[in-house]
């Protein structure tokens, strides 16, 4: 398809809240995922450009990033907040609520308790994000039972949800008729995404966002949200998964590695049968040309 959209909306960005530390949830660990956004924009139009990127070290790279969200130069943003209080200064916050608040479509997935904490520095039209993204430090009444136990990881803490090993597969119901989730999938009614053993908690907390998908804990049985839509009028939409790992190198091909504090043991079920990650590549592209189109 050779679509005539505008400029904006040929330009992407796939953005980390961290600098680029290889032993961590960089933006290399998501080379699939960009992958797949390129492959999706081309489809849509040729000359439609990814630029894949960490939190810039240099004050000059910093404030071009900054200066292009304040300009609306990138149509669609996919935000992969693996910080814990190592994150973009406000600067980037208000760049980024900047180009929201003039039509940037916006993805937006972290993980369980306190990682990507530094978008609670979010206000302005990205103010619901702080409350739709649940964090431990500002959940009052946390329930303190935490599903996930493994001596080997003592550091993950509630809010978590076991949905399954690295690797594999949950089965997630679609909750809604959307344009979004308008394409063929293995199973009809619902998407095989990958799973993680512990994903954070999002919950709608206003009147503009709707549940996309759900999947349940496969420890407890209680229903864990995967994706929440926002779209609230007069400005881009906000897409929120509940973690990063749907989209990670590793989730998708756990023998590509991960960073040396996971311990977590990784499943073989998607490498023994690729064809689960269809409706994952299907997604992907699916919300690729959803912020596309409503550029256009």
């Amino acid at each position: 398809m050779n679509e005539a959209i505008p400029a904006r909306a040929q330009r992407a960005l796939l953005q980390t809240t961290i600098a680029g530390d290889p032993n961590d949830w960089c933006v290399a660990r998501f080379s699939l995922l960009a992958d797949q956004i390129r492959q999706a924009g081309a489809a849509r139009h040729p000359a439609f450009a990814l630029t894949a990127q960490d939190y810039p070290a240099a004050a000059e790279a910093r404030e071009l990033l900054h200066s292009q969200l304040r300009q609306g130069h990138y149509g669609q943003v996919w935000l992969m907040a693996p910080d814990l209080d190592n994150g973009p200064e406000p600067a980037f916050f208000a760049a980024l609520e900047a180009a929201v608040a003039t039509g940037t479509q916006l993805l937006i997935a972290r993980d369980h308790a306190d990682l990507g904490s530094s978008l609670l520095q979010l206000g302005g039209c990205l103010a619901p994000v702080t409350l739709t993204q649940t964090f431990k430090r500002t959940w009052p009444g946390l329930p303190c039972d935490n599903e996930y136990a493994n001596p080997d990881c003592p550091s993950i803490e509630a809010p978590c949800v076991v949905t399954g090993q690295n690797g594999g597969v949950q089965l997630c119901r679609q909750r809604c008729a959307h344009p979004l989730l308008a394409f063929e999938t293995l199973i009809p009614g619902h998407l095989l995404l990958p799973a993680h053993p512990h994903e954070g908690v999002i919950r709608p907390t206003t009147a503009s966002q709707q549940v996309l998908l759900s999947s349940y804990s496969i420890t407890s049985g209680r229903e864990q949200i995967t994706a929440i839509l926002d779209e609230a009028p007069g400005r881009g939409a906000v897409l929120h998964h509940s973690t990063f790992h749907h989209f990670a190198d590793f989730n998708l091909a756990p023998d590509r590695g991960a960073p040396d504090f996971v311990s977590d043991p990784p499943s073989r079920q998607i490498d023994d049968a690729p064809l689960l990650l269809n409706d994952l590549k299907a997604y992907v592209a699916s919300v690729v040309a959803y912020a596309i189109a409503r550029l256009g």
